[in-house]
Order: C-alpha cells, then structure tokens, then sequence
C-alpha cells in the first residue's frame, strides 16, 4: 500500500496537518497558560495593595497588640475571591505569629498551617515580595496553587509581618484542559477531512500518472495508438500533452524504423546475393533466401554457424581472431558452383563488436566469362599468330633468295596471300561479332521466302558435298512461307549450319534438310550421320573459337567463329537455333524463325 505514490501524498498531508495543529495547540495552550497565570497574579497583587490601602492599622507598629482589629478590619473591608486565602503572618523577635481572615485573629490549625510556604516567608522577611506555584501541594492536595508573600515594613524599617495570599489554579487549568480538548477534537477533525481532501486531491495527481502509465504498458506491447485526455494546463496537462506528442513521434519514428527494415528485407530477399549474419557464439541471426538455397538451409535457428562453414573448408572463429575493423573474402566451390564470400564483423552503438555478416557472390559465371576471356585471347593469339609466322617465314626465304626462282616465288607469294585472307576473314568476323554484341549492327530486314534462299543457298554448295560424294536430301517446303529478315544474315546462317554439316560429315554420308510451318514458326532441319556432339559441350559450341577436338577441327579450318555469329544473328531476328546430337551417329540443328501471316502482308 504504501508503495503508491496517493498512500505517500496523503500520509505527508496527515503528517503537515498534525505538526501544525500541534505546533498551534501547544502555543496556544502555553500563551493561554500564561495569560491567565499573569491575570491571577496581577488580581493577587490589587488585592495586597487593597489591604494596604483599606487598614492604617497594618502600617503600625504594634501587629500583635492590634490583630484583633487588623483582623476585623480585613474581614470586612478585604474582598477576595473563592479560590483564594488571606494571611496575615506576623512577626515578633521570638517567633512568626500567624494571623488570618477569619472572623476573628486565632492560631491557625495545623492544616492551614500546611498551607503556607515557609520556603516563600523566610524569603519574604528579606524585604522583597515573594511568588512561586509550588510543585508539590502543602496542603496534601493534587491542586496547584499560586503564592505570594508580601513583606510590610513599619516606618523604621522593620518588617512587622507578611500579608500571603494563595490561589487555587483548578479553574485555571480547567480551562487548559477544556482548551486542550478543543483542539484535540479539531486536531482529529482537520486530520480526518485531510485523509479525505488528500484522498481526492492524491486521485486528482495519481489518476492521470496511472492512466499515462497504463498508456506506456499497452505502448510497451506495441500498441502505439494511446492517446491521453488533457483535462488541465498545469504540470499534469503539460505531462499528457508531452505523452501524446511523444506518442506521435514514436509512431512517426518506429513507422520509419518498420519502412527501413522493410526496404532491407525486401532488398535482401530479392538481391541476386546470399547474405548469412552470425553472432559472437556463432549463431546464425539472419539469412536470406539466396544464402539459404546455396548453403542448404531449412531451418537458420537450428544449424551451428562452425559446421555450416566447416563444409566449405572455413571456420566462423577464424574471423574473430582477426581484429575488429578486419575485412577479407574467399573464392569456396560449393556444389560445382564458383562463390565469393566477402565477410567484415559488425558493431554496436559502443564500437563493440557483435557478429559478422557474410556476403555471398555466385561468380560461376564471371569466372566462365574470365575463362572464356582468357581463351578468346589465347585463341585469337593462335589463330593470328599461325598465318603471321607463315608469312614471316615464306617472306625471309624470299628475301633469301627464292625471289629468283619464278615458280618457288609464285608458289610462296600465294601462300602469303592466302594466309592475309585468313587473317582479314578472322578480324572481319571479329569486329561484325563485335558490333552484333553491341547492338551496333545495321540490318537490312526484308519481307522474303526462306525457302526459295535456302535453295539458293544449297546450289552455291553443291560443289562441296558432291565432292565428298555425299547424299544430300532437300524436298523443299510445301508451304508458302514469309519472314521477316536481313537476306545477307539468313544465307550466312544458312551457308555454316550446312557448311558445318558438309565439313563434319564423312565422305558419302548422308544430310537431310526439311522445311515445316509449326504452330506459325518457320522450322529448317539439318540433320547429319556425322561425328556427333558429346552432350557436355553441347551448350558451349555457340562461343567463340570453341571447338570440341581442337586438334582435328583446325583440320577442317575456319575461324571458330561461325557459329557464334550465327546465334547473335538468330537472335537479332526473334528466332533461335536448337540443336540435338549424339556422339558417332550424327548431329540435327533446328532453326526456327517466326512466320509472317498474310493477312498481315495484304493490310
């Protein structure tokens, strides 16, 4: 209970009313004590004086021969009141007479004796009025009573007695204690109405604290739509107002924070790299769905970062021996797929480091591309370098002498000749392949028949597989065909599919070549009884200067080029070229173009 900050506020209230009304009581009752013991003391005073004033019979000389009259004097002049108690003590040389104002001057009893101060009479008879409130009652009473003694002197000087007067104080401290109990019972008053007032006002501080303290439980569970009433413009009111305007930045902020996150999400499940983030304890935080599917992982929370990496021959504490601005990557192999893994470890907002994030590239393809580079250039080096030494040889025998013999010179200078042509064919083809890369060719595309050109085409090369003594079956199309096409690019597809199908094709083999109109795509089929193409370097015959047997197609000459030109001239034209083959039983190469409709042609 007292825990809550209301039980706080209304104990502190009780306790500041408390010490107030007690600090008020008892000045209160201490200057009202006061006040009446001075009035008390002041009446006793008049009253000593009135005696002194009403009897010349106690400024004599002769006390003890006149108390009689002294005493009826004072019974009937003196008035005093009902708490108090006239002596008249006189003094001879051989001992303290004492007199009294009752109806006649007699010894006093014992009893009354009791009631005076000896105390206050010796101090007396030194010449100076006397008061006290004794501590002890004399009389074997429980009230207090007030004294006075008042020594009167003759005319010589002489102290001829004591005229002592006591007051009785129950009225007094009656008083006291009726005041007493007053303001007890206010006490309890104010006390109770401030247990209630605090109450309420403790509800009025402690509500609004605890519904803004709901607010930020229920924004703590990330419910951030909380909105506190502003009933006041004070502290409490500026609080709320701070709350919601708070509230509205957090949501503004953790929207921000959410789209962020989102962003990275998104980028990191849709980039083309695996990104795997692991924890000091090697753990694995996060991985994208690319990094899943290259490390084949189902399950994130439930494989150990050391064994994932140990099957690629690399171990996650390896990187935290390094420091902690330590970067590097590795070239893996995993699963005949080429990848670079870039990693650098992570920190916190204190510069500490708390994991490292692992970036994996599928380089399988740039590491083709350099391979394939590099055999370009090793290639293009052997092809250029196999003429220019023919030439440089055959022309330094010229030089030699050989320029003398007419038939040896003619014999050279055409060889020379015929290797430049070589040459000027392979950088021509070079550069045409260039720019069909690029884009950078100039197409003539024309509305023509592809099988009156393959017609054409195959009288240019009857020569060639008459020569071979081959057999070469055509029954052109049945179809009226039309496509759309630059005529140069198709006859070039033409003359190196069948060009390759004559050159590989041993002497009388056979070559069928048919012609159909399938689902309106214009398909031409070459098949041959040849050497075949063995299935794993059937994808890589359309790059440059591939050849399977290096050896034996040198053999057979060209530039190794044909082929590539021939895909980058399909595929200028939406059309493909498809090719099935088995080894020693022969090799069918499919061209397909699409077709032109005539109702497109008429319109």
């Amino acid at each position: 209970m007292f825990r809550s900050i209301r039980w706080r506020f209304i104990i502190i209230y009780f306790l500041l009313v408390f010490l107030a009304m007690s600090i008020v009581g008892f000045f209160i009752t201490d200057q009202l004590e006061k006040i009446q013991l001075e009035s008390i003391t002041q009446s006793m005073r008049s009253h000593i004086f009135s005696i002194l004033a009403s009897s010349t019979l106690l400024q004599d000389d002769d006390w003890v021969g006149n108390q009689d009259e002294i005493s009826e004097l004072i019974d009937k002049n003196v008035q005093i009141g009902y708490d108090e108690n006239l002596y008249i003590v006189l003094n001879t040389d051989e001992k303290p007479i004492i007199g009294s104002t009752v109806s006649s001057v007699v010894s006093l009893s014992a009893f009354e004796t009791r009631r005076i101060n000896n105390l206050l009479i010796l101090e007396a008879m030194r010449g100076e009025m006397v008061e006290a409130i004794p501590t002890e009652s004399f009389d074997g009473t429980e009230s207090k009573v007030k004294h006075m003694a008042y020594p009167v002197k003759n005319e010589n000087g002489n102290i001829e007695g004591i005229i002592y007067l006591t007051y009785r104080l129950d009225s007094v401290y009656e008083t006291m204690d009726n005041t007493t109990k007053m303001l007890t019972r206010a006490t309890l008053l104010a006390l109770a109405i401030t247990i209630v007032l605090g109450f309420f006002l403790a509800k009025s501080i402690t509500g609004p604290i605890k519904d803004l303290t709901m607010k930020a439980k229920e924004m703590s569970k990330g419910d951030f739509e909380q909105i506190v009433v502003v009933k006041s413009n004070d502290e409490l009111g500026q609080l709320a107002m701070m709350f919601n305007y708070l509230t509205k930045e957090l949501k503004k902020n953790i929207s921000q924070v959410y789209q962020e996150k989102s962003k990275m999400e998104t980028t990191f499940n849709y980039m083309a790299d695996g990104v795997i983030t692991f924890d000091l304890d090697g753990n694995i935080i996060y991985a994208n769905p690319v990094a899943k599917k290259i490390m084949d992982i189902e399950d994130e929370k439930n494989i150990d970062g050391d064994q994932l990496l140990s099957e690629i021959d690399y171990q996650l504490s390896f990187v935290f021996l390094k420091e902690s601005n330590y970067t590097n990557n590795v070239i893996v192999n995993i699963n005949d797929y080429i990848y670079k893994i870039n990693y650098a470890p992570f920190k916190n907002e204190i510069e500490e480091v708390g994991g490292v994030i692992f970036v994996i590239q599928d380089i399988t393809e740039q590491q083709k591309l350099e391979n394939m580079r590099k055999e370009f250039v090793a290639n293009v080096s052997h092809e250029l370098k196999t003429p220019i030494t023919t030439i440089k040889s055959y022309a330094e025998t010229l030089l030699e002498g050989a320029l003398d013999n007419q038939e040896t010179a003619k014999y050279f200078l055409n060889v020379i000749n015929n290797e430049s042509d070589r040459m000027s064919r392979l950088v021509s083809d070079l550069l045409r392949l260039s720019r069909m890369e690029y884009n950078q060719a100039d197409w003539n595309k024309i509305y023509l028949n592809p099988c009156e050109l393959l017609t054409e085409t195959l009288e240019k090369l009857r020569l060639r597989w008459e020569a071979k003594r081959q057999k070469l079956e055509y029954n052109g199309c049945k179809d009226d065909i039309t496509v759309l096409f630059d005529k140069d690019g198709l006859e070039q597809i033409y003359q190196n599919i069948i060009g390759n199908a004559i050159k590989y094709t041993p002497e009388e083999g056979k070559i069928d070549i048919s012609c159909n109109l399938i689902d309106n795509f214009f398909v031409i089929k070459i098949k041959d009884n040849g050497i075949g193409i063995p299935e794993e370097y059937r994808e890589r015959i359309f790059e440059r200067f591939y050849r399977i047997d290096k050896a034996r197609s040198r053999d057979f000459g060209g530039t190794g080029l044909g082929l590539a030109i021939v895909k980058h001239i399909a595929e200028a034209h939406d059309s493909r070229i498809e090719v099935d083959s088995t080894p020693n039983d022969g090799t069918e190469f499919r061209i397909v173009i699409p077709a032109i409709n005539r109702g497109e042609l008429d319109v």
